[in-house]
């Protein structure tokens, strides 16, 4: 890479000296690399400022790669800027190397500086990991013919992620629409506690304690334990853990079952997700919280979206699970949180709706999960001279 590209460090003004940002030259993080392309900046700086700094300025096309804290991120300038030390500018030669087809290659190094990142709070590569990279130099029209088939690939996988997030976001919609704000409660609804969703009261339960289930009763299969990551990932990844049948007996108290609705309790405090109905029963690690709503009076598509998007539960759960050294929810107070709830006909008609956007994510998924596949094969094939 050392023969093809040359190389600037960045640097930060210092910000004892406000006057330093009142400038209007774009001035980044790695914070700020969202995207393919860098267009927007948090902070711009004066002439002065890039002088009296180890920041330097690089014209629009300048590739920018992160080798300090989130190593690894990469995109082009989209205009002429200045930047962190936690970016390195790598300036191509144009006449042997096109920065797009650059940009690709080196997205497919992420491992590779992972691997050689150092430091103990803020890991970080050196220059020389980058500049002892080979890189292969095919022709400069290959290269832009390489790099038109990589982001064609990838414009597609960005239309299936903005897909996704347009569908998360039309679920929140739909709710507010349908109940009103939940602060608010324009519509008049009923609160009531949230053990009034249950048939009994000990159908909100916390996971078993640390001491009712051991690490050495772990199996690599049986009957699934599930964590707080695939609470935080909707039960969309599995879990690698799972205990024997008699182990899941004796932890019946603890099990999950589908339409259950299962709360993070401690880390990402209050996250929730229903329980798929297509999985086996499983049981619980003790981070995390079971509801068990009663079909009679409340379903759980609806529970679970009001808990997930109410600020006003939000609220409640702030004030229920204070904690000295680590927050975590406290499972009597829990049950005293106030919900609205609106008829049951109603709530059917939500779920029903919710179930319609939810195949169409699912339809998105499959397509994104196929792309990122084919994606996977054209990056290796691009670098191995097979495309």
């Amino acid at each position: 890479m050392n023969e093809v590209c040359a190389f600037q460090n960045g640097g930060t003004p210092s910000k004892a000296i406000p006057r330093y940002f009142t400038g209007d030259i774009p001035w980044i993080t790695g914070a700020d690399l969202v995207g393919p392309v860098a267009r927007s900046a948090r902070s711009f700086i004066t002439e002065e400022a890039i002088t009296s700094s180890a920041t330097n300025k690089v014209p629009a096309g300048t590739v920018l790669l992160v080798t300090r804290t989130s190593v690894g991120k990469v995109a082009i300038a989209g205009t002429e800027l200045c930047f962190s030390q936690d970016i390195t500018a790598l300036l191509p030669d144009s006449a042997k190397l096109d920065a797009g087809y650059l940009v690709h290659f080196l997205r497919t190094k992420e491992e590779h500086f992972s691997r050689y990142a150092r430091g103990a709070t803020i890991k970080g590569i050196t220059r020389q990991v980058v500049a002892d990279l080979v890189i292969p130099l095919p022709p400069l029209q290959e290269q832009r013919r390489i790099a038109a088939i990589l982001d064609q690939a990838e414009t597609l996988r960005t239309q299936r992620r903005t897909a996704l997030a347009l569908l998360d976001s039309l679920t929140q919609s739909l709710f507010l629409d349908m109940f009103g704000d939940p602060v608010a409660n324009p519509k008049g609804w009923p609160k009531v506690p949230l053990t009034q969703t249950c048939a009994s009261p000990d159908d909100i339960r916390c996971g078993p304690f640390g001491t009712q289930l051991l690490r050495s009763e772990f199996k690599t299969e049986g009957v699934p334990l599930w964590g707080i990551k695939n609470v935080n990932a909707k039960f969309e990844i599995p879990t690698h853990e799972f205990v024997d049948e008699q182990t899941a007996n004796r932890l019946s108290h603890y099990s999950i079952e589908p339409l259950d609705i299962v709360m993070t309790r401690k880390g990402t405090v209050g996250n929730c997700a229903v329980y798929p109905t297509s999985f086996p029963s499983g049981v619980m690690h003790s981070d995390l919280l079971r509801l068990r709503v009663s079909s009679k009076v409340c379903l759980s598509t609806f529970l679970s979206h009001q808990l997930h998007h109410s600020q006003d539960v939000e609220r409640q759960l702030t004030l229920i699970s204070g904690g000295a050294v680590m927050p975590g929810i406290n499972v009597s107070r829990l049950k005293e949180l106030l919900v609205f709830l609106p008829p049951l006909p109603l709530q059917q008609t939500f779920a029903t709706r919710i179930a319609s956007i939810e195949a169409l994510k699912d339809t998105h998924r499959r397509a994104l999960a196929a792309l990122d596949a084919l994606f996977a094969s054209l990056q290796q094939r691009a670098f191995a001279g097979a495309l």
